[in-house]
């Protein structure tokens, strides 16, 4: 799933849990105080709510969504402390900084964090007597210590998550031997692609030659040992924003984007000259070589990949073909 994605999806999820929680709230206080006890306080959240309702249903950028409903969750805590001065608004405006951290985001905890101990301030200069009658100078020192140990363990925490995340992703998307990248990434940067209208997309596929005999002759161990480094050497010849795929055995696929029609076989004689050049394991000298088709389109909103790796494939086979000739 693209990151614009997943924040989107996190954007939904605390707005509705913001809403389930105000909507809970005004049921108690209107069974509790009566209707015009949640008045004026639901004027401003109904600007708020219908801003955010709009900004999620355009599906405007999702990272600006995200600030606006981390500031307006703050602004309308100051709303609601100036209008209610209460101990139990207070508290419930703690709340806020926890939330924030649905995102995992160092940048936005950091924000709510700072936002949380502004309010803070706010609310005991302001709203002394009526928030803390009994609490003094010293004592508040305390509350600000409050907020900034909850920031620091909010920011320990997402670190590790992502730090998990991460190594969690590695072995869903990545190829346990060579490090590049599995069928299930190449899938989704293929999606990622089209979603963002590339104005083309080329597909190689490259095939060793002899690999079995290779393994046969030199042992498994060996032939492992040079599929790392056909992929080190492949990964050398395409841009950053390529990608390379193991498909499996002996077979890699490479995805490229933004090239024109000539671009793939001039990468496929740059592939060719790098595994040119001998590998040598064990003291031994090994000749490797491969056979590469290509497929490109610049129908990019129509393409499918499994006909794209398909058309690669049937390209290889005829070239390897040529090179058995």
């Amino acid at each position: 799933m693209s990151s614009n994605k997943i924040i989107h999806r996190r954007n939904t999820i605390l707005f509705s849990i913001i809403t389930a929680y105000y909507l809970t709230q005004v049921i108690i206080n209107i069974f509790i105080e009566g209707f015009a006890s949640v008045f004026p306080p639901a004027y401003l959240f109904m600007v708020f709510g219908l801003t955010i309702l709009v900004l999620l249903n355009k599906k405007v950028n999702p990272t600006i969504t995200m600030y606006v409903i981390v500031s307006c969750m703050y602004i309308y805590f100051f709303y609601l402390l100036t209008d209610s001065p209460y101990l139990v608004n207070y508290l419930f405006m703690w709340l806020a900084l926890p939330l924030s951290a649905i995102y995992q985001n160092f940048q936005v905890v950091l924000l709510a964090g700072f936002a949380s101990v502004i309010l803070n301030f706010y609310a005991f200069f302001y709203f002394e007597k009526e928030i803390f009658p009994n609490v003094g100078m010293e004592d508040f020192v305390y509350l600000v210590l409050f907020g900034v140990f909850v920031t620091v363990f909010l920011l320990i925490f997402i670190y590790k998550v992502n730090n998990t995340n991460g190594k969690l992703q590695d072995m869903a998307y990545r190829d346990p031997l060579t490090g590049a990248a599995n069928r299930l990434m190449l899938k989704e940067k293929f999606e990622q692609l089209k979603d963002a209208n590339s104005p083309s997309i080329a597909l190689l596929f490259i095939d060793m030659n002899g690999f079995k005999r290779i393994n046969d002759t030199y042992g498994h161990e060996v032939g492992d040992q040079l599929l790392e480094e056909v992929a080190s050497r492949l990964n050398g010849v395409l841009r950053e924003s390529d990608l390379l795929c193991r498909l499996g055995g002996d077979e890699f696929v490479t995805l490229l984007s933004n090239i024109d029609h000539d671009v793939p076989e001039s990468i496929s004689q740059r592939i060719q000259q790098a595994l040119d050049r001998p590998i040598i394991k064990n003291e031994q000298k090994v000749e490797v070589s491969a056979s590469i088709g290509w497929s490109y389109t610049t129908d990019v909103a129509q393409v499918d990949l499994d006909q794209m790796i398909n058309e690669a494939d049937r390209a290889m086979y005829h070239a390897k073909g040529s090179d058995l000739a």
